[in-house]
């Protein structure tokens, strides 16, 4: 009987572990769905305006500002914003939205971190085209540190 019941628990502990990997994968997939990015990469069709977008902002750009270009994707149904620190190695790029609060716009904070100016790179952000803007926040401080703080 002990057998039976020791059977039954690992078991079903299976189960629950399965259950919430599975919720993790499908959370992963949808928010992908609404916001995806990478650094460092330029879809192909934006190629060419990126380039000359990324020469002109280098060349005048000021120290530590940040600078946007957008191309929205009318067939996808997606926005593609290339978000360009000058002195920017690196990229935290986060995704705020309030379900509760049907009003609110969501918002996608951006921090350029790792300062180095022989390295700098851009980010490429992929969002949902929501049919309403989106509020870009961009940051010296990252989101995380701001909300324990």
């Amino acid at each position: 009987m002990r057998i039976f019941f020791r059977i039954i628990t690992v078991s079903i502990f299976f189960v629950i572990c399965g259950c919430s990997t599975q919720e993790k994968l499908n959370f992963e997939d949808r928010m992908k769905a609404v916001i995806e990015y990478k650094q460092y990469e330029v879809e192909a069709e934006h190629s060419d305006k990126v380039k000359q977008w990324l020469d002109q902002v280098r060349s005048t750009g000021e120290e530590d500002r940040y600078f946007i270009l957008q191309d929205p994707d009318e067939d996808e149904g997606y926005v593609y914003s290339y978000v360009y620190r000058k002195g920017s190695s690196d990229y935290e790029v986060s995704f705020i939205y309030d379900p509760s609060d049907q009003s609110s716009t969501e918002k996608i904070h951006v921090t350029g971190i790792n300062n180095d100016p022989s390295n700098e790179k851009f980010v490429k952000i992929k969002s949902i085209k929501n049919g309403e803007s989106t509020l870009f926040i961009f940051s010296d401080e990252s989101l995380k540190n701001r909300l324990i703080n």
